[in-house]
């Protein structure tokens, strides 16, 4: 089979896993775009063609340079697509399943649409009477949309549970929860002695939850590792003068997922992936870092009133805070800087490690592919 990866960015780490997948299943091309100001990854398959489309394409919060900026992505993307003629176009983002779906009212092809976030505005509905009519019109064309969705990828099964159950039936949906690869994990080796260091792993963004880490570490006399480029240009840069001639503070910038990633988990004791909980996706989403830290039986700190939180809470592998309290944090920190608490949340990683599986996830999504 012929396979189409139509993205509005780089490949990120999950991405790549489906990528990597599908591989194993046919030719596999990608089309996708380098956003100037959110160039946060390289193509990792050497193997596979990337054909990448050079276009700024800004927030969707600024609907007419968003409109012009997906216009050019939509005629670029449109003709590639008539020319590897794919069997399969596998794609995220509004934008990309419009492509995908006229090219399918041509020519025949299944569609199979992801979704790792959910748009605020399907969660709570905007206060602003210009924002209730966007999310009006972007609810009007998903409808039309998903009309030729073939099947439904989502992250976190709250998404379907709270939006997507109106648009397709169950039976088309595929749970991929973002359980890391072995591969990229193979190596890693659990950090022991030194400063206690806790780590932020991946796209820099939620920058007053960044700079609270920052001014509680500092209160509890522990590091700071940053992994990762900003989400965007200008989140990179205000973090790293925030953090100017702090010495407890240390940035790696932008790295390969599969080739470094064990290596920045065994540079820290502990995962910080404490968002904005004000923010309608963050409450339902289940990121990657729940399951990497768990693999690497490292304990986490997340945000209270999340979804996150509560599965946190239930496999006892981390602790719950304020998402705007820094004294809160500060609290959280010196808890996980005591060893016997340290220990026990390690202990519990170690036995829900054994449960967390990617094969068989991997396998149903597989047969997708085939």
């Amino acid at each position: 089979m012929k396979i189409v990866f139509l993205l509005t960015h780089i490949p990120n780490p999950r991405m790549n896993k489906r990528i990597g997948l599908a591989k194993l299943c046919g030719e596999v091309v990608v089309i996708c775009v380098r956003r100037t100001s959110q160039d946060v990854y390289e193509p990792y398959y050497g193997d596979v063609v990337h054909e990448i489309i050079n276009i700024d394409l800004p927030p969707s919060k600024y609907i007419f340079q968003r409109i012009l900026a997906s216009s050019k992505y939509s005629n670029i993307a449109g003709r590639l697509l008539e020319k590897y003629n794919p069997e399969m176009i596998y794609t995220e983002g509004l934008d990309s399943l419009a492509i995908a779906s006229r090219y399918k009212k041509k020519s025949w092809c299944k569609i199979i649409y992801e979704v790792a976030d959910l748009r605020e505005c399907f969660i709570e509905l905007p206060h602003s009477a210009v924002s209730r009519l966007l999310t009006y019109i972007i609810k009007k064309q998903e409808l039309c949309l998903f009309k030729y969705v073939d099947n439904l990828v989502v992250t976190s099964e709250k998404f379907y549970d709270m939006h997507y159950y109106r648009l397709i039936s169950k039976d088309k949906l595929i749970f991929m929860p973002n359980i890391p690869d072995d591969e990229p994990l193979r190596k890693y080796v659990k950090k022991s002695g030194g400063v206690f260091t806790i780590g932020f792993i991946g796209g820099i963004r939620y920058l007053k939850q960044m700079k609270m880490l920052v001014d509680a570490a500092k209160t509890v006399g522990c590091n700071v590792l940053f992994a990762g480029a900003g989400e965007t240009n200008d989140d990179y840069k205000q973090i790293t003068d925030y953090c100017k001639d702090k010495e407890y503070v240390t940035f790696t910038g932008k790295y390969i997922y599969n080739t470094d990633i064990a290596k920045l988990y065994g540079m820290v004791d502990c995962v910080y992936a404490v968002y904005d909980a004000g923010n309608p996706n963050v409450k339902i989403a289940l990121p990657n870092k729940l399951y990497e830290a768990v693999r690497c039986c490292l304990p986490i700190i997340v945000a209270k009133g999340t979804y996150l939180s509560e599965i946190v809470e239930e496999w006892r592998v981390g602790i719950s805070v304020s998402h705007h309290d820094v004294n809160d944090l500060s609290r959280g920190l010196k808890q996980m800087m005591d060893k016997t608490f340290r220990d026990l949340l390690i202990n519990n990683c170690k036995i829900k490690s054994c449960e967390i599986i990617n094969d068989k996830y991997n396998a149903e999504l597989k047969k997708y592919f085939l």
